[in-house]
């Protein structure tokens, strides 16, 4: 079988991120939406080359695109609205984890073979391998 195309999964990546991290609002979503266009490459077309010939995908968070490393914590804002604390800190690596199983199971529904998965790189830039 044939693996699938760096494009396809580029396409899969940039629709997964704006249904994780978007607000289904147009205009709240604009620029999430034109960093989109403009910041996930494939690899050997990235102006940056952080992510090696072997990976898939280069994602910039430079611009709109949230990275995999930040964790938001509202504990403090939480306790003053005497909400639980418990569950107000994000981390974004647990959003990016469901972004890499909507892909796969796109992947898998379509019966290709090949799984995907991220890493980030630094603060700013993410990288998409085969897995």
């Amino acid at each position: 079988m044939k693996r699938t195309r760096k494009d396809t999964v580029r396409k899969l990546y940039r629709e997964a991120i704006l249904k994780y991290f978007g607000t289904e609002d147009k205009d709240v979503d604009s620029s999430l939406v034109s960093a989109l266009k403009k910041d996930v490459h494939l690899t050997g077309a990235a102006p940056g080359q952080w992510v090696s010939d072997h990976g898939i995908l280069e994602i910039y968070c430079e611009s709109g695109i949230p990275n995999a490393t930040d964790i938001h914590d509202f504990s403090s804002e939480a306790r003053e609205f005497g909400l639980d604390p418990s569950s107000s800190v994000v981390y974004n690596s647990d959003m990016w984890g469901k972004i890499d199983q909507f892909v796969n199971l796109y992947l898998e529904g379509v019966g290709k073979l090949d799984r995907v998965y991220h890493e980030p790189c630094n603060g700013a830039v993410i990288g998409v391998y085969w897995a």
